[in-house]
């Protein structure tokens, strides 16, 4: 069975806003947050990718705990960080990018990936390699998240919407890498019941599959946050487990088959299901 760590799944997942509210929280603020989440949602949905076209791409000074890597399968490893521009006129910080030319080898310069700002309530950024080599890379800005992929032959794509929507409370996006090479982007929601939220790339020149819905938590008054651990099974169904965000209690899920619909939410017994 293949188990990753939430840091590992990550890929090094920037998480500098809260990624689990710590304590026991009442009915009424969970569903107060839901309230929240679902109208932050909804106003989203829609909304461009957020851009400073005033700033000059000056890297002035980086933000604390925001380094992170990306191995590459070739043995050569990137890395990204947010960075302050001097001249911004949003005051959000920017992706910067630099890789290796060999394994081991030095890094290039940094670049910025691009005018796209990040945050500011959630300031999360992960990414990870597809099967043709090419990094793609999410973040959050104004309560969306953006996707943008890097092109050796023209750099990086422009941002566009991804069709997540987290709210700022219940984490970010988290991205899983299966034995065949797909790639799986999971998300909490609120907009349709408490639930989570998936877009998968069986091969990235077929591009992202829809956003799908995972099904609701049986309890009206929990908030999934992120998923905490993605399990592939022997048998190449994935298996996730994952924290309410205002309390600590574990829930877990299954697919029923490999690429296949997902079972029902199920309350652990155990903290983090062990």
């Amino acid at each position: 069975m293949t188990r990753r760590p939430l840091r590992q799944l990550l890929c090094g997942a920037i998480a500098l806003g809260l990624l689990c509210a710590a304590g026991t929280a009442t009915a009424s603020t969970a569903e107060a947050a839901s309230a929240t989440a679902s109208t932050a949602e909804a106003a989203s949905a829609t909304v461009a990718c957020a851009m400073d076209n005033g700033a000059q791409g000056l890297a002035s000074s980086p933000v604390a705990g925001s380094l992170f890597s990306v191995p590459r399968a070739d043995g050569r490893v990137d890395q990204f960080q947010l960075f302050y521009d001097s001249t911004a006129t949003g005051g959000l910080p920017f992706i910067w990018h630099r890789d290796q030319s060999e394994p081991n080898g030095a890094y290039g310069p940094w670049v910025r990936v691009s005018a796209a700002t990040v945050g500011p309530k959630a300031p999360y950024v992960t990414a990870a390699e597809n099967t043709d080599g090419s990094i793609e890379l999410l973040f959050a800005t104004y309560g969306q998240f953006c996707h943008s992929v890097e092109d050796d032959q023209v750099g990086w794509t422009a941002p566009e919407p991804f069709g997540l929507v987290p709210s700022p409370y219940m984490g970010g996006v988290v991205l899983f890498k299966e034995r065949d090479g797909s790639l799986d982007a999971f998300a909490s929601t609120m907009a349709t019941g408490s639930s989570m939220q998936l877009r998968t790339q069986r091969a990235p020149s077929i591009d992202w599959g829809t956003v799908e819905s995972m099904g609701k938590v049986p309890d009206p008054n929990v908030g999934l946050s992120q998923p905490s651990t993605v399990d592939e099974l022997p048998d190449g169904r994935l298996h996730l487990t994952v924290r309410e965000w205002n309390r600590d209690r574990y829930w877990q899920i299954t697919q029923l088959a490999p690429q296949g619909a997902w079972g029902s939410w199920e309350l652990c017994a155990t903290q983090q299901c062990a």
